[in-house]
């Protein structure tokens, strides 16, 4: 699969996962809780994640991306513009709405379109937050105890995903948690298609703006049936074509100035 293949690979399966986190409000399914996970979630952001306007460009191999995120009180709102198909789109979603533009054209947003716009904005929006969401009721957790990467020990999660929760609810994620501060300092996963193949993302360049952590990722892709997030080693990694980087720019972070409609 050539490099652009993986990037495109790689963004469905974040939005099947963030269309199964939605999915998973109604089904109010239980995630067991982890300590380093939950020591996550507090390192990178904790209750500002919750309640925060964040813009920021994502950038990578297909181009840059404007986001807009906002969140507040269980409601959120995500506007994303950037290049698509030789045009411009643009996209605002919400819990209950979708509006689409495409080269500053207001377009109809048909059911089916609905889905699709929501897996392209919510796609982008997924890179700029982690590990928030860890703990959604989707996600079920199992701690793998330490593993050694570059003289460092780091604390290995899996992460897989209750059945019927999203369109693909197989996809197995691994994360890999600094045990001291609980930082995020890298992940991969595993991804579907003709042919399948892993991702693994090496996390660095980390700042704190307006209470949130950001981070750019090295971007690392192998191809081919049958490869499985188990066999994600350092050993293996050093065998992965180097995909691209994924590096945020123009990040701005403020508590929320008003109700999201």
């Amino acid at each position: 699969m050539s490099g652009k293949g993986l990037v495109v690979a790689g963004l469905c399966v974040f939005a099947s996962v963030l269309q199964g986190w939605e999915l998973a409000e109604s089904a109010q399914v239980g995630s067991a809780r982890l300590d380093v996970v939950d020591r996550a979630i507090e390192y990178h952001g904790g209750d500002r994640y919750l309640d925060n306007r964040t813009s920021l460009e994502v950038c990578s191999k297909p181009g840059c991306y404007e986001v807009s995120a906002a969140v507040q009180a269980g409601r959120y709102e995500y506007r994303v513009r950037g290049p698509y198909r030789g045009g411009v789109r643009e996209a605002l979603v919400g819990n209950d709405r979708v509006l689409h533009w495409q080269d500053d054209r207001e377009m109809s947003v048909s059911p089916e379109s609905d889905a699709a716009l929501r897996d392209w904005a919510m796609a982008r929006v997924y890179f700029c937050f982690l590990p928030y969401r860890l703990n959604d009721d989707s996600v079920l957790k199992e701690d793998l105890g330490p593993e050694k990467w570059s003289g460092r020990d780091l604390q290995k999660v899996k992460v897989t995903f209750v059945p019927g929760t999203s369109t693909d609810a197989g996809d197995e994620f691994l994360y890999w948690f600094d045990p001291a501060t609980a930082r995020l300092e890298q992940f991969a996963y595993s991804f579907v298609g003709s042919p399948g193949g892993l991702r693994f993302r090496k996390l660095y360049n980390f700042r704190r703006i307006g209470g949130l952590l950001f981070f750019d990722q090295e971007n690392w892709g192998a191809a081919g049936d049958g490869l499985t997030v188990e066999m994600i080693s350092p050993e293996f990694v050093a065998t992965m074509e180097k995909v691209s980087t994924v590096e945020l720019r123009n990040i701005k972070v403020a508590g929320s100035d008003g109700a999201i409609n």
